[in-house]
Formats: C-alpha cells, sequence, structure tokens
C-alpha cells in the first residue's frame, strides 16, 4: 500500500512541474469566444535555476494572418517585447492596444514599422494582451511580463 502511495505522489507532483512550466496563448473571436489555444513554451528542468529558464523559453512566437506573418519576442518579456510584422498594408490603419486582464486599456499606439518595440515596463509583472489591428484584422495574444 506504501509503494502505492509513494507512486501516486509521485505522478502527481510530476505533473504539477509539467503544469507550472507551461505557457499558454489563447486566441479569441471577436466575440471574446476562444478559437485557438496554443502553448508557446516550456519550462527548462525544474532544478534550473530561473534565470536560466528565461533565456531558454524567450523564443520568439508567432501566427499568420492572412499574407502577414506576427512574431512576437521575447515571451515572457522583462518589459520592453518586439513586434514584428511582414506584409504591412501602410495605406491601413494598424496600431496595437495593451490591455489589463480586467480590461482596461492602458497603452494604444500606431505600428509605424515592421518591427515595433513595446515597452511594459512602467506596469507591474503579471499577464497583459495585446490586440494588434492590422487594417480589418485583428490579432489577440496574452504577454506576460515578469
Amino acid at each position: 500500500m506504501k509503494t502505492i502511495s509513494r507512486i501516486l505522489f509521485v505522478i502527481v507532483v510530476c505533473i504539477a512541474f509539467q503544469a507550472k512550466a507551461q505557457t499558454v496563448s489563447f486566441t479569441y473571436d471577436g466575440d471574446g469566444n476562444m478559437t485557438q489555444r496554443k502553448v508557446l513554451s516550456l519550462g527548462g528542468p525544474s532544478g534550473m535555476k530561473a534565470e536560466h529558464k528565461d533565456t531558454l523559453s524567450a523564443a520568439p512566437v508567432s501566427d499568420i494572418i492572412g499574407v502577414q506573418k506576427i512574431t512576437i519576442y521575447p515571451v515572457p518579456t522583462k518589459g520592453i517585447f518586439q513586434v514584428a510584422v511582414t506584409s504591412i498594408d501602410w495605406k491601413q490603419n494598424n496600431y496595437f492596444c495593451i490591455y489589463s486582464l480586467s480590461g482596461a486599456k492602458l497603452m494604444q499606439r500606431k505600428i509605424t514599422n515592421e518591427s515595433t518595440n513595446v515597452d511594459i515596463s512602467a506596469y507591474s509583472s503579471g499577464t497583459y494582451l495585446l490586440d494588434l489591428f492590422l487594417g480589418e484584422k485583428v490579432s489577440r495574444w496574452k504577454v506576460i511580463k515578469q
């Protein structure tokens, strides 16, 4: 009986560490319904120091909308991250907004280059929502600030 208890304990602990190591992004439609779930990064071994985990998990994440490829780097961020969009139609109204999880708009900026730096270092650590408006298209992202 002790062996079964120990095995169950090890399984539960492993599942808990696996769940903590994932960063997940959700995509929502205009009505707020989730349309996509992506695992953005996985942390390293559980014994690894936090600063090394940041280096390993800070890979760019990207998505393609029509002919436009959107790339965000690094995720998670320490305060400044980059949004790169290829094939922008400069005749369209292109901008982004940052929202808190409660829905408060914290920032709105026009996209003037194919690569834009976004500085959220003035805000506390946590999860923020990023909406990219590329003409009539909207791409929604979650950004984690450490």
